[in-house]
């Protein structure tokens, strides 16, 4: 689950999948869920659905609109993620380091996910990151759930009175895009994770990240 960075440089948000390899997990959860419900899928189940909300993804998958149907498959989702796909979850090389070095800078981090809540914490934890994060923010962190990622990072930002002139959004997507211009953040955008930020000629990043253990010599280049 990771997205954020203050301009001082002093806070950070960033999406989870930017620092950990979460597909493996998400994905054999899919193919269990579907294949115990006995629904074809009507699209790969590939890393491309990773990063969207859950309900948004089994849509996709199965091309089942919202109902009982849809909710009895994301249901059995988060029974399997929770408890067996979270332990499929490895950080990218060099994120425990990159974090440590973040937090002796003085530089807090945040996480912003479409994961739910729950797994995103228990990987956080189980990875050793939790300790090193001031924050981890899902969807469901909001109540009502936020409908997209913009609504939790206005949240971060209100809730730690970050001033918007001081932070900067890290993502690898459209979604995480959107979520900086939408509160006036500049865009770090990242090349190894799951998205294509760069595919879209709307976005102009302020940087480019290529490697996570990057990220520090990064942020002290654009100070």
């Amino acid at each position: 689950a990771y997205e954020i960075k203050e301009c001082d440089w002093s806070s950070d948000v960033c999406s989870s999948d930017l620092l950990i390899h979460s597909a493996p997990g998400i994905l054999a959860a899919f193919r269990k869920v579907l294949v115990e419900a006995r629904v074809e899928p009507v699209d790969a189940i590939d890393e491309r659905v990773i990063g969207p909300p859950l309900m948004a993804t089994l849509a996709r998958l199965t091309g089942i609109g919202p109902g009982t149907t849809l909710d009895s498959l994301a249901a059995a989702f988060k029974a399997t993620y929770d408890t067996v796909g979270v332990l499929h979850a490895d950080p990218y090389p060099g994120c425990v380091d990159m974090l440590d070095r973040l937090m002796i800078a003085r530089r807090r981090s945040y996480i912003v996910t479409n994961k739910r809540r729950v797994p995103a914490v228990a990987i956080a934890q189980r990875l050793g990151l939790r300790s090193r994060l001031s924050g981890v923010y899902s969807l469901d962190t909001l109540t009502p759930p936020a409908p997209r990622k913009r609504d939790v990072v206005a949240h971060v930002l209100a809730e730690h009175q970050v001033p918007r002139g001081t932070a900067v959004m890290i993502g690898d997507s459209g979604d995480d895009a959107d979520a900086a211009a939408a509160n006036g953040l500049p865009f770090i955008a990242v090349t190894y994770g799951y998205g294509n930020p760069l595919g879209d000629p709307a976005v102009r990043p302020a940087a480019v990240l290529d490697r996570l253990a990057d990220l520090p010599d990064l942020l002290v280049r654009l100070d």
